[in-house]
C-alpha cells in the first residue's frame, strides 16, 4: 500500500467521509485501532482478489486530529506521518506505549522492513532512527532492503498506557446493520435453495443461513448490552 492511499484514509477519517469503509476503535488518547476496507463489496465484484479489511493503527495529535498511521501487516510495519507533524514524536511515541505493546500481546516478536529506494533518503534515515529507538536490530540485508526485528522479551515495556474503549453505535446506525445482516441471510437463503433444488442437500449452507439470521438480533442485543437505551 502506498503512502497517498494511506494518506486518503486519514483524511476521509478526518472530513467523517469513512464512516461505510472505516471502523476505529480507541486504544488511548492518540491513537485508534481501524479495520479498513478499500470500498464497499458489490455483488459483481470478482471473487479472486483481496477481500479482506486491512489492519491499521491511526495516529491522532492531542487536539484529536489524525495525523498518522501504521498498516499491521503482521509481518511487516508500513508507517506514515502527515509531513507536517514528522519529527514532533507522534510515531516512536505511539509505537512505545500503544502499538507495540498490543501486538505483542499476540506476538512473540515484531518485523520490519526499510527499503531506501521505494521510501528515499529521508524517509530511511527517519525510518531507521525510530526502529533503533524502539530496539529493532537489523538481521539481514537484500540490496536495498533491510529487515529489522523485536522481540517480545527484548520490548521495554517500561511506557505501555493502551486500554481499549468501546464507544456508542445508536439505534439508528443499530437498524442499519440488522437490516443488511438480514438482507445477507435472505441472500445465503436464496443461493442455498437454488443449490438445494439443483442438486439435492445443501445442508451445510442451510446451517449458515441460520446462523446469519440469528445474528440479526444478536446485534440487537448488543445494543442493550452496552448502550442500555431507554425504554
Amino acid at each position: 500500500m502506498t503512502n497517498s492511499e494511506i494518506a486518503k484514509y486519514i483524511k476521509k477519517l478526518n472530513i467523517g467521509t469513512g464512516n461505510e469503509t472505516i471502523f476505529t476503535r480507541s486504544l488511548s488518547k492518540n491513537v485508534d485501532l481501524g479495520k479498513v476496507w478499500s470500498k464497499v463489496p458489490k455483488s459483481t465484484d470478482n471473487i479472486v482478489g483481496n477481500s479482506a479489511p486491512y489492519n491499521f493503527f491511526f495516529i491522532k495529535s492531542d487536539d484529536g486530529k489524525y495525523i498518522g498511521a501504521v498498516l499491521d501487516m503482521y509481518n511487516d510495519l508500513h508507517w506514515f506521518i502527515t509531513p507536517l507533524f514528522r519529527k514532533k514524536g507522534y510515531l516512536s511515541k505511539a509505537l512505545k506505549s500503544v502499538i507495540l505493546p498490543y501486538l505483542f500481546y499476540e506476538r512473540e516478536e515484531q518485523k520490519i522492513s526499510i527499503d531506501v529506494y521505494q521510501i528515499g533518503e529521508r524517509n530511511y534515515s527517519n525510518s531507521k532512527r525510530v526502529a533503533e529507538l524502539l530496539g529493532f536490530k537489523k538481521v539481514e540485508s537484500e540490496r536495498q532492503e533491510e529487515i529489522y526485528v523485536l522481540s517480545k522479551t527484548d520490548f521495554d515495556w517500561s511506557q505501555e498506557s493502551f486500554e481499549e474503549e468501546n464507544s456508542k453505535i445508536g439505534r439508528e446506525r443499530i437498524d442499519v446493520l440488522r437490516k443488511r445482516a438480514s438482507y445477507a441471510a435472505n441472500l445465503l437463503w436464496m443461493i442455498q435453495n437454488e443449490l438445494e433444488m439443483k442438486y439435492g442437500e445443501c445442508n451445510e449452507l442451510g446451517e449458515v443461513v441460520n446462523e446469519v439470521k440469528k445474528y440479526t438480533w444478536k446485534i440487537e442485543d448488543l445494543l442493550f448490552e452496552y448502550e442500555k437505551p431507554n425504554l
